[in-house]
């Protein structure tokens, strides 16, 4: 029988691919709330529970519980850090800056003096770039748009942050390293978020925030449990069969978390597409300006339809990807094993072959 941990040797996979794909996904999904008038995507007609864009961030924090539940097990604590922070502020701080500073001063209806003065623009940044409080508005920026967020998905890397943070916690209670231990907190702890929600931290005080939360738990599971999880095509056509079968009833939400945990499995971990690592992971970067880039055709070319804005969006958002993994990502993620050996927490032979 194969095992998750049997297809998860390596970093040859398929999850660049996967990952991109969700990042354009997102973009695709936010269409109808950037250009008014555009239809709901299909996944919302076909299933009236769920959006593309919010599917593809499902899978986002799904691969990213999995991902980093693997990194702080085999790293351990000052190593698994260095590499959250390298990955996610670098490129995060250069998306604020140009979104905030640039783009904001290009856009905004008040005078330049008056905007860059303004407590909400450097509200918006300081608490997204410290991660410790969400921000959507800038003054005068987009405000005649069908929306006048800057960039309306933002909120999920403030979550994303948070449960690293809740990760870590877990791993200095030595949660992670006992797999039946783990078992029984996941399992208790999923009842208690959905029967006491009151009880939750403010930042998972919402629907939307505790679900990607679960999903994010669930990846930790798989990882904890990969060997005991099995892995065939034949899972995914019965989670498929039963995701159909509960379509349009109460039992579907449970399907859903079903099929795409099972679609993560089995689709995941197989080399076909592993080629585009050489390539870079834009992914993060097409997630970070995927929003924007969507507001600026909409300013820019208001007359466009919903999907002329998304192909347009999706062309300058791998733009903006490319450029930022090849000039800020990828020479972030470089710093990670100097500091690791300046840190003691690799040998010198290792740094140099990595």
């Amino acid at each position: 029988m194969t095992t998750l941990g049997n297809l998860f040797v390596g970093k040859h996979n398929n999850l660049t691919l996967i990952r991109l794909l969700a990042a354009l996904t997102v973009i695709y999904g936010h269409t109808p709330s950037i250009v008014a008038g555009t239809p709901a995507d299909w996944v919302t007609r076909t299933t009236n529970y769920a959006f593309s864009g919010g599917v593809a961030v499902d899978l986002f924090f799904l691969i990213s519980g999995f991902l980093v539940t693997a990194s702080i097990l085999k790293g351990g604590i000052r190593r698994y850090l260095i590499a959250r922070i390298l990955r996610i502020y670098p490129a995060l701080w250069v998306n604020l800056l140009l979104v905030t500073f640039v783009m904001g001063s290009v856009l905004t209806t008040l005078p330049l003096g008056e905007y860059l003065r303004h407590r909400d623009v450097w509200s918006y940044f300081t608490g997204l770039a410290g991660t410790f409080r969400g921000g959507f508005f800038l003054p005068g920026v987009f405000e005649t748009h069908s929306d006048h967020a800057v960039n309306g998905s933002i909120w999920s890397v403030l979550i994303e942050v948070w449960l690293y943070i809740f990760l870590l916690g877990f791993y200095l209670l030595g949660v992670l390293r006992h797999r039946a231990l783990f078992n029984v907190v996941f399992f208790v702890g999923i009842v208690a978020l959905w029967s006491a929600p009151e009880l939750t931290p403010s930042l998972f005080n919402n629907s939307t925030s505790r679900h990607v939360c679960l999903l994010f738990c669930i990846g930790a599971f798989l990882y904890i449990n990969r060997d005991s999880v099995p892995v065939s095509p034949f899972y995914l056509l019965v989670a498929l069969f039963l995701a159909g079968i509960t379509l349009g009833t109460d039992r579907f939400p449970f399907a859903y978390i079903l099929l795409l945990s099972t679609f993560f499995c089995v689709v995941s971990f197989y080399a076909q597409f592993a080629w585009l690592d050489r390539w870079g992971d834009y992914s993060y970067g097409v997630y970070l300006y995927g929003w924007p880039s969507q507001q600026l055709v909409a300013h820019y070319f208001p007359r466009l339809s919903g999907m002329e804005n998304c192909i347009y969006s999706c062309m300058l958002a791998l733009l903006c990807g490319f450029l930022s993994w090849h000039l800020i990502e990828k020479r972030a993620m470089k710093l990670k094993d100097g500091f690791s050996a300046k840190l003691g927490l690799l040998p010198l032979r290792t740094m140099k072959s990595t």
